[in-house]
């Protein structure tokens, strides 16, 4: 019988919230004025920190946001390459001219790629501090 009851005390333990753990109720420690000390000090040790943060995660944030800017700029120059192209393609008559078509789409992707995205990429170039701070 002894087995039952160190089990029944075990488990008793560990549904028994601790004294010192236990949330002290509104009545107990004064009413609203305990809870609205409680919301002091958390807010101002946030605010201790905040601002660090908030800094940091607004440099990121510009820096991030000018890199997508740049993408959506390369993407629309893309759609816009794409288009002339088959538009060519559909008033081409030869087959020298439709060679040439697919030259010139060529051309223009990579170079519309290459210099937009070393475009993206000097944004995190020229300012990889202030991501990380």
């Amino acid at each position: 019988m002894p087995a039952i009851t160190t089990g029944d005390e075990k488990r008793e333990r560990q549904t028994r919230p601790e004294p010192a753990l236990a949330p002290a109720s509104a009545s107990d420690k004064g009413g609203a004025a305990h809870g609205a000390g409680e919301s002091a000090e958390a807010a101002s040790r946030i605010s201790l920190m905040f601002p660090v943060w908030q800094t940091s995660i607004e440099a990121t944030a510009n820096l991030f946001a000018a890199a997508l800017n740049d993408g959506l700029k390369l993407i629309a120059s893309s759609l816009h390459v794409q288009a002339t192209y088959l538009k060519n393609v559909a008033d081409s008559k030869t087959p020298s001219e439709l060679l040439r078509c697919h030259l010139d789409l060529a051309e223009q992707s990579w170079s519309k790629s290459f210099s937009q995205g070393s475009k993206m990429l000097d944004h995190f170039r020229t300012h990889p501090s202030s991501a990380v701070r």
